[in-house]
């Protein structure tokens, strides 16, 4: 009988920690696969799949982004160009990767 209410207790606790964890607007839970896709593409265009992209994904990925300038989403790192490309991209990091297309990459001559 203890240990069948250990194991309520524990389940209880566990539950209640996980309802009063913060709310985070990148929850890969909630990530459309299509989503995930076109980060993995963004990933790729500097020749490495490293979770890092390089160019800014509010100016299509035609600039160069800035390491200081990151926003996390989705397990991956999204460096912007511009402290406004960064508020843009992280109020409405799901709708910018959306509605971006992924530039062809070029293969090396």
């Amino acid at each position: 009988m203890n240990t069948q209410a250990l194991l309520i207790a524990t389940a209880a606790l566990l539950i209640s920690v996980g309802c009063n964890r913060p709310a985070e607007t990148t929850d890969s839970s909630t990530v459309s696969e299509q989503t995930l896709v076109k980060l993995q593409q963004a990933d790729a265009l500097d020749g490495q799949e490293d979770h890092v992209i390089g160019k800014c994904y509010v100016c299509s990925l035609g600039m160069d982004g800035k390491e200081e300038l990151t926003v996390d989403t989705h397990g991956y790192e999204a460096h912007l160009c511009s402290s406004s490309c960064r508020d843009h991209f992280a109020a409405s990091a799901d709708e910018v990767i959306a509605s971006t297309p992924i530039p062809q990459t070029q293969s090396p001559e």
